[in-house]
């Protein structure tokens, strides 16, 4: 999925886990996952800025709580899907439901 040491030049990550687009975000000594795309604009959220604990969408400026996905606000209202993350010595690994038929 991730290394720890992807995160050295940036804060965020676009990847894709069991056919699930997601962003990975480090904050805090932590490691967290939401859907990539912004709710509001479909918006890859990997190309916004993470500030005091959000991601603000690149395209209008929307934020989201990193550590629960919840919208921030206008122009966003719909919170982001998160997943459970957990890190194995420097391996990032995030659980995603199994596609359904």
């Amino acid at each position: 999925m991730a290394d720890l040491s992807d995160f050295a030049d940036r804060p965020v990550l676009a990847r894709a886990a069991g056919g699930v687009a997601l962003a990975l975000y480090r904050l805090d000594g932590a490691v967290h996952a939401t859907q990539a795309l912004c709710t509001h604009a479909g918006v890859s959220l990997a190309d916004g800025e993470v500030v005091e604990g959000y991601i603000e969408c690149p395209a209008h400026y929307g934020l989201f709580e990193i550590a629960t996905g919840r919208a921030q606000g206008g122009p966003v209202c719909r919170d982001l899907a998160t997943y459970p993350v957990r890190v194995e010595g420097t391996e990032v690994w995030v659980e995603v439901a199994p596609e359904r038929s």
